[in-house]
């Protein structure tokens, strides 16, 4: 990371790249020596797959890097030379740190002798990981005009937890390098909750027991034990084929650009791509999407909205609707198919929810922005318009007119949509389109008098009624708190304005009217609180640092409270 993070002289420079591929070379050799004097060789690259895919790609990197940039070279006439080269060793940098760093955790008597839950490895590893984008943001190549450790720990944070609110603006404050930071902590931050997991567990814990692959489940939003990996293989898959799909997608919506060259179009559309997908509202142009040149750019806008659409709708969907779409291709192709899978009550639930704040959402903000208040659309259609912002405000965080300009009803129907959020397992944040819904079902089963939860021909147990309630109370607890805290922090601010910035962070939704810049220290390390906690899950935190009682053997008397 020298040779990206700080200023050196040409001499320097090429002194630290030999050293730095002494260093790799020596790495390579040992991972290869080890390999050829282990009797059991393919036990030993199961056992360190991500050393021996590290050692492949340095040897690749180091074998073909001249041939791959002149290829490059031609088809991108702008890349600057080396560029593959640079990636490589600044990659293979970070992961032999990392990998240095989390063997050195495990012979931490504190932490090797504790027998970590995921939620607790979950909270540990989003809080290194912010710590590193920390240090990596303070590099002076990182910005224009260096950032204070506030603002750094603010940006890190709001990366890590997929937020997108900022203190500095991201197209001026920070070089492409520190864009580049930036977008590598959005996309771990968006695979975290749910791969992360399973990787920092597997190193803190010295493998994942029984035990803790039960734990798994709930994290992973999977009833088959067996299938775990599985599904972390389709997570990745997904994420990485819509990201490219949309990266092309943004890619050829801004070719119309002028004075753009190729690499920056490439850039901007990778880095929206990874930003809509893991539902960050970061931009690196100023206004983001609302800028003046963007301006009526349906295909770009139409892209986001796919992009945030299919990172919040829930991975656990995503493999569902995969099983089912396998085997109706292989019914259409006449294959055996043993036992066709079906939609669970959970895609069910979580589709038609998904769907219902969609359309509800846009048809309230196209009548409370456009016909009320006749306010501008950014140069779209106003039904487009008033669907990207029902999108974008549950968790996506961009926007394509000033949102401080927004009518009030307007502004109270963002405030609910951030709060719900996206779909469980997603890279949304927000208290999540499936505890309201079951909230919605216990409610009408006390309006219709049932003795059960039910939906789509299924039964919803009592357990699961219980913690929609308590995601949602604590929640809004949570809310009500920080919104407090600020306040009395910042008495001469707006309260809509502060509530508005409060439910963004905790939903990690990005949006904002503002008020983050104007903020003061304190103000900042509450609002970091509020992404942190909001990511993770006020609920995951308490069960996370809360000591669980053993159950009683016993039942206490039944007691009558008054309800109205």
């Amino acid at each position: 990371m020298l040779l990206i993070g700080w200023p050196l002289s040409s001499q320097k420079e090429w002194m630290l790249h030999v050293l730095t591929r002494i260093v790799l070379g020596v790495f390579v050799l040992q991972e290869i020596v080890r390999l050829l004097i282990n009797p059991h060789r393919m036990q030993h690259l199961r056992e360190r797959k991500l050393e021996s895919a590290l050692a492949v790609l340095v040897l690749l990197e180091s074998l073909f890097s001249h041939h791959v940039d002149g290829v490059i070279s031609g088809w991108i006439p702008d890349a600057k030379p080396g560029t593959i080269a640079l990636f490589v060793l600044a990659f293979s940098q970070l992961t032999l740190i990392g990998l240095i760093c989390l063997r050195g955790l495990r012979r931490i008597p504190a932490i090797a002798s504790r027998n970590l839950t995921p939620g607790g490895a979950l909270i540990l590893s989003f809080a290194l990981i912010i710590t590193a984008g920390m240090l990596l943001l303070k590099m002076p190549r990182a910005t224009l005009d260096g950032i204070s450790w506030i603002d750094a720990l603010f940006t890190s944070t709001s990366a890590v937890c997929v937020t997108g609110l900022t203190v500095l603006d991201t197209s001026q404050a920070f070089t492409q390098e520190g864009q580049l930071i930036i977008l590598g902590l959005v996309q771990v931050g968006g695979l975290g909750i749910m791969t992360l997991t399973y990787f920092f567990a597997h190193f803190l814990t010295g493998g994942v027991s029984f035990r803790n692959r039960i734990a798994l489940q709930d994290l992973l939003s999977e009833e088959n034990l067996g299938q775990i990996g599985m599904v972390l293989g389709i997570i990745v898959g997904f994420t990485f084929s819509f990201e490219l799909a949309g990266a092309a997608a943004i890619y050829w919506s801004v070719d119309h650009v002028p004075g753009v060259g190729t690499v920056d179009r490439l850039f901007f559309a990778g880095f929206h791509s990874v930003m809509s997908f893991c539902n960050a509202g970061f931009s690196t142009v100023p206004d983001g999407l609302a800028n003046t040149v963007l301006r009526g750019n349906v295909g770009l806008i139409t892209a986001v909205m796919l992009l945030v659409s299919a990172g919040g709708i829930g991975f656990p969907v995503v493999k569902n609707l995969w099983q089912v779409a396998v085997a109706v291709a292989r019914r259409a192709l006449r294959l055996r198919v043993a036992a066709p899978p079906r939609l669970t009550i959970n895609s069910r639930v979580v589709l038609v929810a998904s769907l219902c704040l969609t359309v509800g959402g846009a048809v309230f903000i196209f009548f409370s922005e456009y016909v009320f208040a006749g306010s501008d659309t950014g140069g779209f259609p106003s039904w487009l318009a008033a669907l990207f912002h029902s999108v974008t405000a549950r968790s996506g965080g961009f926007n394509i007119t000033d949102t401080r300009l927004h009518a009030p009803a307007t502004i109270v129907i963002l405030l609910f949509l951030m709060f719900i959020g996206g779909s469980p397992a997603s890279t949304a944040g927000g208290v999540k389109t499936s505890t309201l819904a079951v909230a919605v079902l216990a409610l009408r089963r006390v309006l219709l008098g049932r003795a059960e939860i039910e939906a789509f021909g299924r039964r919803v147990n009592d357990e699961t009624a219980n913690r929609a309630l308590a995601v949602m109370l604590l929640a809004g607890a949570f809310f009500t708190l920080v919104l407090v805290v600020l306040c009395m922090l910042h008495p001469e601010l707006s309260t809509m304005d502060m509530a508005f910035e409060s439910i963004s962070a905790i939903s990690t939704t990005g949006l904002t009217r503002g008020v983050a810049p104007l903020l003061g220290g304190a103000g900042k390390c509450v609002m970091v609180l509020a992404m942190f906690v909001g990511r993770i899950g006020v609920l995951m935190v308490l069960l996370a640092i809360m000591p669980r009682r053993p159950q009683a053997g016993f039942r206490l008397p039944e007691g009558h409270i008054v309800i109205t």
